[in-house]
């Protein structure tokens, strides 16, 4: 019983490890883009982020969008261009940045329209 509650221990502490480690994707800035490009920011949940999303694109829950776009995009004269599923709640949070002072916002529709724009998608 000792040996295997220490095995336990061992492999709970290395995904700890593991975890604490591991980049937080939501609050790293935008990717360096040539001046003509747009920081992209998928505001659909965690789950629909990970089966698929723009390349590139930063990952903010449209619910907290006014909390967190500033670590993400700190000038307000930045053009932005977000997505979701069907594109309501891109407009929820384009709203939400029009009232923030974000000018340049870009509500760009779903996922699918982002595909025929010509975004990589993976």
């Amino acid at each position: 019983m000792p040996l295997l509650r220490r095995s336990v221990m061992k492999r709970a502490g290395f995904l700890a490890i593991l975890l604490l480690t591991l980049p937080v994707l939501a609050e790293q800035p935008a990717p360096a883009l040539r001046p003509d490009q747009a920081p992209v920011i998928d505001v659909r949940s965690a789950e629909e982020y990970r089966e698929g999303h723009v390349r590139d694109a930063v990952h903010i829950p449209y619910e907290q969008i006014a909390d967190r776009i500033t670590a993400t995009v700190p000038n307000r004269d930045t053009r932005i261009v977000l997505y979701c599923r069907s594109g309501r709640r891109a407009e929820i949070a384009e709203k939400a940045l029009r009232r923030l002072g974000y000018s340049h916002v870009e509500n760009k529709g779903g996922l699918e329209d982002m595909r025929r724009a010509g975004y990589v998608t993976e």
